[in-house]
């Protein structure tokens, strides 16, 4: 008896250590998905920063676009003028830095102006050569063709003139959500609480902060809208965006306001 008793003590100590490990093991693998896939996302969005940061240069009115045939065709077809020194070709200080300059682009003369395809200047160096893999710039990575968000608004105050941008690419769109359900939420949660924090005590922040994250991005029948589904709160003044489940991703672009840079680095584009 005492003999069955201590193997099955044991079973249960061996089942304990593997229910633990497993959990362990789930949680670190969630972590390294979610940040594996972030970062492939950043990368894809810097190059997206310098595509429509270009778009807009070489516009007259030097406005963003967020029409993502407009964006394609200008990386397939686009030419952007850049500005750049005369370097005496006899002094040898300058060799290093324009051999750095032709090896991105062959093509650069060492004059005031140069005229230079987006395909080489932008690119090319990035990885994206064919136009299979330009027209795919537009799609998140792992979404299963989803693409990202683009919002734009030209922002006037006074005689002071600003248009401006927000990329976004959704968690919910690019991290498996069922595998990792409840680690999922649990990263929400924190954003979400990061999120309330860092923001305006304002009436709107407390109703959500008292609701908590899965009341607050719910969304609720608007009866103007003939009872459409719409998110319960929006965040931003100048172009509301919607606090629902979306909200929570990869985001860069000078249209935020209260939240992280992303892979804009300054946050500003205008």
């Amino acid at each position: 008896m005492k003999r069955v008793f201590q193997l099955l003590l044991l079973v249960a100590i061996v089942g304990l250590g593997y229910w633990i490990y497993d959990m362990i093991a789930v949680n670190v693998n969630a972590e390294s998905q979610i940040k594996d896939r972030e970062g492939v996302v950043i990368e894809k969005a810097k190059v997206i920063r310098d595509l429509v940061q270009a778009y807009k240069d070489s516009r007259p009115d030097k406005k963003y676009t967020t029409n993502w045939d407009t964006i394609i065709e200008f990386a397939k077809n686009g030419v952007i003028i850049e500005k750049s020194e005369i370097y005496d070709e006899n002094n040898l200080d300058n060799k290093a830095k324009l051999d750095s300059i032709r090896k991105v682009n062959p093509k650069w003369k060492n004059e005031k102006v140069d005229s230079i395809k987006v395909r080489e200047a932008i690119l090319k160096h990035a990885g994206y050569n064919t136009d299979e893999e330009i027209e795919n710039l537009r799609y998140i990575p792992f979404s299963n063709n989803k693409e990202f968000q683009l919002d734009t608004v030209t922002y006037v105050m006074g005689t002071y003139k600003s248009h401006l941008l927000r990329c976004h690419a959704p968690y919910v769109d690019f991290l498996n959500t069922e595998e990792y359900n409840q680690q999922f939420w649990n990263m929400l949660e924190t954003k979400f609480d990061l999120f309330i924090a860092n923001s305006e005590a304002s009436d709107q922040m407390k109703k959500m902060k008292a609701d908590g994250l899965k009341n607050a991005i719910q969304k609720v029948d608007d009866k103007e809208n003939a009872g459409k589904k719409v998110a319960k709160y929006s965040i931003g003044s100048v172009v509301p965006i919607p606090m629902d489940i979306e909200f929570f991703g990869v985001t860069f672009g000078s249209l935020e306001e209260n939240s992280d840079k992303g892979s804009w680095e300054d946050g500003r584009l205008e």
